[in-house]
């Protein structure tokens, strides 16, 4: 982007060139014109703080009309390059709108240009922002529909690979039976508010699942992620109020669910995120720091919120067992937590020689296909029950071996 000067009376560009910039003035003004049989036709004087140009920029056709200063003007020059850089990081449904608009307006402008005033027959491919749209539907459909399902990875302690817990992770089961995985839907849900709903009914599922595994307080716990919308809301009645009353319907310990939370949470907002997570612990919730080892500001949050468990990213754990460096910060993550007073479990466990490399580091939880692939809670519930009935002298033993950990 580059500001130039341009004296009154000079071409900027002609009808039938290629469209290769946009422009803002800042001050002076454009006439924008069309030339039909050796007449010129004024169509518009536009002044500072309007964009001309931009038509041709958004839908890559030829110019459809010539313009030219009328003063003294000091504009912006917008590269098309630019112009589609700023219009990707936009709502795809929004990018989608404007072409469209645009699209109208050029095929109004040709009737009125040409005499035409009977109306025209409007229809077009849908393109990424309406397949969007769609999409932002469906997923509404399922929550409504309960097609928003739960499913379960255990987390184990790595020594004995005795199961502590559970992560709950969101599935869509869509009209087709087609199972969707959280990246193919949480992210726009994540952007369309959707994100709220999902999660209060993975909490719902999540809390009946552990209600179903004991009823006593010391049973496995379950671990509900949930998005930082719900703490930048100011007319929302609060995490900790609706999960309390999940609580008391399910009969569950409070301490015996976790909530994990990203720390973008932490960066948007501090104070409110320090006030709402004492609020959660007060009511005997544990804070689990998610994705740990990502973000910007990790360290910066340890000492000031209320956080009780550090899930290490498997960006980070992947490569321990053959890198030196990979290991130091790891240590450094372990002995940090250790001192304060922090849990720390790994994700994205996936071999022997990672589990055993974590031991070493002394992380003593973790979770990842090494042990076992997320499950529905039906089928967690029947190997329970299969092994339960193949040890009936000591039916409360959950000790296995790494790499099957029992469910």
């Amino acid at each position: 982007m580059r500001g130039i000067t341009i004296p009154p009376g000079t071409p900027l560009f002609a009808e039938g060139d290629d469209a290769d910039s946009a422009y803002l003035i800042e001050e002076g003004w454009v006439e924008i014109f069309t030339e039909q049989g050796g007449r010129r036709r004024s169509l518009a004087l536009v002044g500072p703080g309007e964009i001309f140009g931009e038509m041709g920029v958004i839908d890559g056709s030829p110019r459809s009309a010539s313009a030219a200063t009328v003063d003294l003007c000091r504009l912006l020059v917008f590269t098309a390059e630019r112009f589609h850089a700023a219009l990707d990081r936009g709502d795809p449904f929004h990018v989608e709108l404007l072409r469209k608009m645009v699209s109208r307006f050029r095929g109004a402008q040709s009737a009125a240009m040409e005499g035409n005033d009977h109306p025209r027959l409007e229809s077009s491919a849908m393109g990424l922002g309406y397949a969007e749209l769609a999409q932002e539907r469906d997923i509404a459909e399922a929550v409504q529909s309960s097609r928003i399902e739960a499913q379960f990875q255990p987390i184990v302690e790595l020594s004995s690979g005795r199961m502590l817990g559970y992560e709950a992770l969101a599935r869509w089961r869509r009209t087709d039976n087609e199972l969707v995985a959280p990246q193919g839907f949480l992210p726009l849900a994540e952007r369309t508010g959707l994100i709220r709903d999902i999660d209060f009914v993975m909490a719902r599922q999540a809390m009946c699942f552990a209600g179903t595994l004991a009823d006593r307080s010391d049973g496995p716990y379950v671990n509900i992620n949930f998005s930082a919308r719900h703490f930048h809301d100011p007319d929302d009645i609060g995490l900790a109020t609706r999960l309390t009353k999940m609580l008391s319907v399910t009969r569950l310990d409070a301490h015996r669910v976790h909530i994990e939370l990203t720390e973008s949470l932490m960066i948007k907002d501090p104070a409110a995120a320090e006030r709402q997570l004492k609020e959660l612990s007060a009511h005997g919730f544990k804070i689990a720091l998610d994705d740990f080892g990502t973000g910007y500001s990790s360290l910066s949050v340890l000492h000031r919120m209320p956080i009780d468990i550090l899930k290490i990213d498997c960006s980070l754990v992947r490569d321990i067992a053959n890198s030196t460096r990979a290991r130091s910060v790891l240590r450094s993550i372990v002995g940090v937590a250790s001192d304060l007073g922090m849990e720390v479990v790994a994700e994205g466990i996936e071999d022997e020689a990672t589990l055993h490399a974590l031991l070493e580091l002394g992380c003593h939880r973790g979770q990842g296909f090494h042990f076992a692939a997320p499950l529905h809670a039906r089928d967690i519930l029947a190997r329970r029950n299969a092994m339960a009935e193949q040890q009936p002298l000591n039916p409360a033993a959950e000790v296995g071996r790494a790499g099957s950990a029992p469910l």
